[in-house]
């Protein structure tokens, strides 16, 4: 018998004795699927979209069987926000992947699972990482932002919203295509169906030598090693020393335990995480925008009032310009960069609105199917619309419209993904107890803040306009495969 008819009687085997023993218990609603493979066959390019067509028929949490793996897709806020959140002690671990664990998921922050390694690697991310520390890199951000508008101005043939859609690791001489590249290898590979040995384990006993995803994920897990450890030891030693991620855990390198390998791949996976994301939502701002001239008008409006043209965008305008405040939470909301989380795991049975979840179920969060929630945004959830966030000044002089309340503290969207919330901490003893569970993206505050000064600052610099020859209502999102949080 051949290993793949072996693993298949294996399987067979123990989806009928899981069924079996679960049939007394009603798990949640969902698409039928095949004998054996279940619903795998079911999910196409863009599984947010038919995970949130299922919404429609089977209601806010829908189970999957994916060749005799649980699987749960979260499609409402209100669900994942108890589960994930009010429940993370039970719902903080990372689904297994033989691919990725050769590839170094265990290093990778965003896929590191339930331990010791993901707490310290966490708790040095947190500490350089925080809200306050996230102020000090506010100048290198400005200094950024004029870099790319500058850069938007002299060259507009950058293609949009392209991917790259190669599933081979490539190095390049540039730092961003990169880490880019190396973002969408873990995606590539990581993808629900990419690698056969998923579902069947016992393919894993095959040498690399006939296995060739095997053989190619360990030399990628080498290659990528190389590069985070030299791009980590070049930050550090740079003379400038100006506040950096890395420089923040050498500093805290007696604290964490961590080796310098597992402090290359903590900066390194959340660069990668960083860039990856950051240039996503910058394109789809910018395509937001020429779908919206009126947006444009508006925002543009406001940096002429608060800013003039005698100075570049800082930082400390931010409070007198709650429309491009407004424009960030529209972006993130209407086009998540990370369509769908990161899955995280149940550690021990639960129940949820009556329906059984059994323990290791992977519990999927569909950001698309949540920031469209008709429920929450209104009928509209599906159109690019700022003043969703937004009221009326009352003021008769300065600004037209003033951030809502509700928004001045919250994000208005999911697509920073869910977990436990820190609570203050006065060591980092302290805070590595709590951090199992905190699973939220490390490089929110970052990443907001790189998002406001670069769309304040193309904005005050740029018109944006579709070239000719390009209809720009009919692009379209196309398929990705790309998960985080």
């Amino acid at each position: 018998m051949t290993p793949l008819l072996f693993g298949l009687a294996i399987l067979a085997i123990l989806l009928i004795l899981r069924v079996f023993t679960k049939s007394q218990k009603q798990l949640p609603p969902g698409p039928r699927g095949l004998p054996i493979l279940g619903n795998v066959l079911q999910l196409g390019a863009v599984s947010w979209l038919t995970f949130d067509r299922w919404k429609y028929e089977y209601g806010p949490i829908v189970y999957l069987n994916m060749a005799g793996q649980h699987i749960v897709v979260l499609n409402t806020k209100v669900a994942a926000t108890e589960l994930l959140e009010r429940r993370s002690a039970i719902y903080s671990d990372r689904p297994r992947s033989i691919v990725g664990e050769y590839l170094g998921c265990q290093l990778a922050m965003p896929f590191a699972r339930y331990g010791k390694l993901y707490v310290f690697g966490r708790a040095c991310g947190e500490q350089a990482m925080n809200t306050r520390i996230s102020a000090q890199y506010q100048p290198v951000q400005t200094d950024e932002a004029v870099i790319l508008a500058h850069t938007l101005l002299r060259d507009t043939s950058t293609p949009l919203l392209s991917k790259n859609s190669r599933q081979e690791l490539q190095i390049t001489s540039n730092a961003l295509d990169t880490l880019s590249n190396i973002a969408h290898r873990f995606t590539n590979a990581l993808y629900p169906g990419a690698h056969l040995v998923e579902v069947l384990p016992i393919l894993d006993y095959l040498p690399g030598v006939i296995a060739k995803w095997k053989r190619d994920a360990k030399t990628d897990f080498k290659r990528m090693t190389d590069i985070f450890e030299k791009y980590f030891d070049d930050s550090v030693r740079d003379e400038n020393q100006r506040s950096s991620l890395c420089v923040g855990l050498a500093n805290e390198k007696v604290a964490t335990g961590l080796s310098d390998v597992e402090q290359a791949w903590v900066a390194g996976t959340i660069a990668v995480a960083a860039v990856e994301t950051t240039s996503t939502t910058l394109s789809f701002f910018l395509y937001a925008m020429i779908l919206h001239p009126n947006v444009q008008e508006q925002a543009q409006k406001e940096l002429d009032r608060v800013v003039g043209r005698s100075r570049n965008p800082t930082f400390s305008d931010m409070p007198f310009l709650p429309y491009v405040r407004a424009i960030v939470k529209e972006v993130l909301r209407w086009q998540p960069a990370i369509p769908l989380a990161v899955p995280h795991v149940l550690m021990e049975d639960d129940w949820y609105e009556g329906y059984f979840i059994p323990k290791g179920t992977s519990c999927i969060p569909n950001v698309w199917s949540m920031n469209r929630d008709k429920e929450v945004y209104g009928a509209d959830a599906d159109k690019f619309r700022p003043e969703r966030f937004l009221r009326r000044s009352e003021s008769e002089t300065g600004s037209e419209f003033i951030l809502r309340d509700e928004y001045e503290a919250e994000d208005g969207h999911c697509a920073y993904g869910f977990g436990r919330r820190l609570f203050p901490f006065s060591s980092f003893s302290e805070l590595v107890l709590m951090l199992n569970e905190y699973r939220v993206c490390i490089g929110r505050h970052v990443a907001d803040n790189a998002l406001f000064i670069d769309i304040c600052t193309i904005l005050w610099a740029l018109r944006i306009e579709p070239k000719p020859s390009i209809n720009a209502t009919k692009v379209k999102r196309g398929p990705s495969k790309d998960i985080l949080k």
